[in-house]
């Protein structure tokens, strides 16, 4: 089906603009949805009909998983310029609240579509190119300090991020989790050494983000129980040799980190974009959307070169409505 010239400029207007944060009532009661591009600093109201006719899940990957409630149908779809994989039907709609990633690079071989439950232990896999989905439950104990078992959910309330094929989650201080897929996935652990977290900042927001191959751990410390106040930050880097954490002053010049999840956390997305005299973007920086904050939504952008932070309050005084759910990442996929 070809696109309309209408559809073709809107497409290339939003390529333009990626990544943006999409703020989005969740209703049909107005077509279009508003955007906030961090490259030109500037608000777009425009119809992005996937988000308008599907009910879709974004990935750090950039691709983002498209149902049709009515056939429940899925596939993929790239928001530069809204190219689509086809992936099988499942047989009955996902959850309400549910997660999504891709284990790899959509073109790489064996790449797997996976799908958590936010409020269950429950999951669903599809390798790219598979004729159906596949669902399994899971269960994950860790123990406390008094040696006490509890449940333990992959991908709520923690970061979580693909890297080689394997997606790894924080499972506790003192392990990683690691889900591979031979195709049906398999759950384990690695030993990792502890972070480190000050006692004095008792409230904080961690996320895993992928970039250029590599696993980074960004820490988000606010100020005593106050989530509209950062204190401090922290990034490290796995060194999967040892296996252990390193803290790191940088990110790289030519990328930055794009920070957010669901309300109140339930659900933490980190995503790495890259830097480039095209975007405008300053890289070596993190962008953080505040989604604990959940009437604001501010945007904390985090200079880790500089060592500042800037406070930006896209939506604030715009007339909007608050949201179902925070803003959200809206990004472009690798070349």
């Amino acid at each position: 089906m070809q696109s309309s010239p209408n559809d073709t400029d809107s497409t290339l207007e939003l390529a333009s603009a990626l990544p943006v944060l999409v703020h989005d009532l969740g209703t049909r009661q107005d077509d279009s949805q508003t955007q906030y591009s961090i490259s030109k600093q500037a608000l777009f109201t425009r119809s992005i009909d996937e988000l308008r006719d599907y009910r879709c899940f974004e990935t750090p990957q950039g691709w983002v998983l498209a149902l049709d409630r009515e056939s429940l149908q899925t596939f993929l779809w790239r928001p530069q310029d809204s190219e689509r994989i086809q992936l099988p039907p499942v047989e009955e709609e996902f959850p309400n609240r549910c997660k999504c990633l891709l284990s790899d690079s959509a073109t790489a071989s064996n790449c797997t579509v996976l799908v958590l439950d936010l409020d269950d232990t429950q999951m669903w896999v599809c390798q790219i190119g598979a004729s159906e989905w596949d669902s399994c439950s899971y269960t994950l104990t860790m123990f406390d300090a008094h040696d006490n078992p509890r449940k333990r959910h992959i991908a709520r309330h923690h970061g979580i991020a693909a890297v080689g094929g394997k997606v790894y989650f924080e499972l506790t201080g003192y392990e990683l989790g690691v889900i591979e897929f031979d195709p049906s996935p398999s759950t384990t652990s690695i030993d990792v050494d502890m972070v480190s977290l000050p006692l004095s900042m008792p409230l904080f927001s961690s996320y895993l983000v992928e970039s250029c191959g590599e696993l980074f751990l960004v820490v988000i410390f606010f100020a005593g129980e106050n989530v509209h106040k950062i204190a401090e930050f922290a990034v490290y880097k796995m060194d999967f040799s040892k296996p252990a954490w390193h803290k790191v002053d940088r990110i790289g010049h030519d990328r930055v980190f794009l920070l957010g999840g669901d309300r109140i956390g339930v659900s933490n997305f980190g995503a790495s974009f890259p830097a480039t005299p095209e975007n405008s973007l300053c890289g070596n920086s993190i962008y953080f959307l505040n989604h604990l904050a959940i009437t604001e939504n501010f945007l904390h952008v985090i200079n880790l070169e500089k060592g500042t932070e800037e406070v930006q309050r896209p939506f604030m005084h715009k007339g909007l409505p608050v949201p179902l759910r925070p803003p959200f990442w809206l990004l472009s996929t690798d070349p």
